[in-house]
């Protein structure tokens, strides 16, 4: 009970923090050039960023005098800077950006953010491993879920439901389960998510910079209005419907690791273990599908940049999964016999 309030009380600040985070892009889709994060001194013409929306009025002034061609200076964005905008700007989405500044100084912006992800994930992986082998477990249980389910499916009296319930949590004891503590990987992933987002619009490198001639700072929805024209731009629109695919595999993966691991074993799946009669089953694969195409409804009007740190990341997420699932869980199994 103490861990679901600590969760529940840092999903609850998270949620503060980004309430005070001002919108780095303006209503022309540039981002305003008050919110930029450069990790040096850099000169970016006057037509990338937004002039016109920003806080500072004198300021606003002396960009409106200047030519589109013009060029304006960044000074590099000291941490106290940003920490003043928000704690969330300086504790999180100030050293994402900063990392992929420093990255992209190495190559490009893509590979910046290629490398910045994988630092992330490796991060929160080491803090969170137990609880995402936890939560891969989770997924991985649900036959035999299923089997005390339908046990008890018809049964609704007091001594059936505390026997369902002891049973259930025998299952959670025999893999060391923690069922809410599976949720931790969740809320620790999302303010890393959001500071992405914020970063990838905010580093100076994925404003003014691209990869493989792409601009990063473009929007999958610019992308797909380009189909009706002559010059259709295919690297958004590619990256896009891979970070969908991608995302439905790292969701697929530990079902699928499961059935892989019933057919090399010669275990035979009985009617009560399919997932149409399974509501667990059927209330995860929903709520995986919404979950996709939440994302995938955001992304269309997010940096392409976003696509592709989240395209990375799930790509990141699978190999852990396969990691877990044929070195870690496979060690604790041995362990246990």
């Amino acid at each position: 009970m103490r861990s679901k309030w600590k969760i529940l009380f840092l999903c609850g600040f998270v949620l503060m923090g980004l309430a005070g985070c001002s919108a780095p892009r303006g209503t022309d889709g540039k981002t305003k050039v008050d919110q930029i994060i450069a990790s040096e001194k850099i000169e970016i013409p006057k037509s990338q960023v937004n002039t016109t929306e920003i806080g500072d009025e004198t300021l606003k002034k002396e960009y409106g005098k200047l030519k589109d061609s013009d060029t304006i200076t960044i000074e590099p964005t000291g941490f106290g800077a940003t920490l003043s905008q928000s704690w969330f700007d300086g504790l999180i989405v100030w050293p994402i950006a900063q990392l992929i500044n420093v990255f992209a100084s190495w190559t490009d912006a893509g590979v910046g953010i290629i490398l910045a992800t994988l630092l992330i994930q490796l991060v929160v992986f080491a803090f969170t491993y137990k609880s995402q082998l936890a939560s891969q477990r989770m997924q991985e249980i649900q036959p035999e879920l299923t089997r005390i389910q339908n046990k008890y499916k018809d049964k609704t009296d007091d001594r059936s439901r505390m026997l369902m319930a002891q049973e259930t949590q025998k299952i959670y004891q025999k893999y060391d389960i923690h069922p809410f503590g599976t949720i931790l990987v969740t809320f620790i992933q999302l303010p890393i998510m959001m500071g992405m987002y914020y970063a990838t619009m905010r580093a100076s490198a994925v404003v003014y910079g691209s990869f493989l001639g792409m601009s990063l700072s473009e929007t999958p929805i610019e992308a797909f209005k380009s189909l009706g024209t002559g010059s259709v731009q295919w690297g958004p629109i590619i990256i896009y419907l891979l970070m969908i695919v991608m995302q439905i595999v790292s969701l697929k993966l530990p079902q699928w690791l499961k059935k892989y691991d019933d057919k090399k074993n010669g275990v035979r799946r009985k009617k009560y273990l399919k997932e149409n009669d399974n509501p667990m089953a059927s209330t995860m694969n929903m709520t995986m599908y919404f979950t996709t195409a939440m994302i995938a409804f955001m992304y269309l009007s997010w940096p392409i940049a976003m696509s592709f740190y989240w395209f990375v990341s799930s790509c990141v997420r699978s190999l852990m999964q396969l990691y877990m699932h044929f070195v870690l869980m496979k060690k604790q199994q041995k362990k246990a016999a």
